[in-house]
This record gives C-alpha cells, structure tokens and sequence, in this order.
C-alpha cells in the first residue's frame, strides 16, 4: 500500500467493499491511505447487516459525510437501534442518492449458469495424524462436561477452527509442522 500512496489517481475502485465493514482493520485503513477524485465502492453483501459498516464504506467514499465514527454512533446508530423510526428515515435520505441497489431478481438474467466442480483433496498420512490428534484432544476435554459454559463453548469453536486449519495446511496452526497438505498440494 505505501507504493500506491505516492501517487494520485483519478479513480479509486473498491470491489468486495465489504472487507472495510470494520474501519479498524489494517484492510480498511490502507484502502483509505489511497489518495483518489473519484472512489466507488462495490459489494454483494446487503449494506444494511450493521450500521458501522455501512460508515466505513462511507468513510471510503466520502470522508466526513457520515461524520466522525462517534458522532455517527450517536447520531443515527444508538437511536436507529432504540427503533426511532425518523432517524433511520434521515439516514437512508443522506444515502439513497449514492447507493444503487439491484435486486437479485433483476440481475440474474445477466449471470452465467452456476458451475460446480468438486475437488475432492485427501488428507495425506501426517496431515490426517495432525487432524486425528486434534479431534481426540478435543474429546478428552469434553468428556463429562454436561451442559457447556461459555468459555467451554468458545474453546470449541477455537478447536473446530483448529481443526480447519489443520484440514487447510497444518502449518498454519502447528509450529514445526514438515509434512505434506493435501490441499495445498
């Protein structure tokens, strides 16, 4: 990013804009290092899931037009979230005029059929050996447990993440890891 902060360009293109949702993110802030005229922001993903997301995409595209992060939050998201309804009929009149939305319906003429291939990618042996360990030190600290807390329930999603890291490439998640992946293979 620091090379694309020396120049100037004209237009600044942000496809998948969703990945600035978070305006901490490093993502966020060298996309926004970016000096440009013109920015445009391009997403999938509906821009009304969190208020928050939809200021920083803003904040990519017009810095200041939502106002600081704090001011924004309380002027539209703390009052949007207690359902007053005027503020969010504010808000939506400041962005209607820079948001184009199409619907699925109107687009799927224009999408290609939906192409599928399976690649099925086999664990090799020392990868499957990792992947085995994993579950069954997983078991060990769920035996007898009953009824899981909440820290019991985040260690499981750490496990099941570690797990799929394991699945990806061991290297990721085992330090010293010298075996084959058969997904990156």
């Amino acid at each position: 990013v620091a090379h694309y902060t020396d120049f100037d360009f004209y237009y600044h293109v942000l496809d998948e804009a969703q990945y600035i949702k978070n305006s901490n993110t490093q993502n966020a802030r060298a996309v926004k290092s970016v000096r440009a005229v013109r920015r445009f922001a391009l997403t999938g993903t509906p821009v009304e899931n969190r208020l928050a997301e939809l200021w920083s995409i803003f904040d990519f595209l017009m810095p200041g037009f939502l106002f600081s992060r704090r001011t924004f939050m309380n002027r539209f998201e703390v009052p949007i979230q207690r359902q007053e309804d005027r503020v969010a009929e504010h808000l939506r009149q400041m962005v209607a005029p820079f948001i184009l939305r199409r619907l699925k319906q109107e687009v799927l003429t224009e999408l290609p059929p939906k192409t599928e291939r399976v690649l099925p990618a086999d664990m090799e042996r020392p990868q499957r050996q990792v992947y085995l360990s994993a579950i069954a030190d997983l078991r060990r600290q769920l035996t007898g447990q009953g009824k899981l807390t909440g820290r019991q329930r985040i260690t499981v999603l750490s496990h099941l993440t570690r797990l799929r890291q394991i699945c990806c490439d061991p290297r990721l998640c085992c330090e010293g890891y010298s075996g084959e992946s058969g997904k990156l293979d």
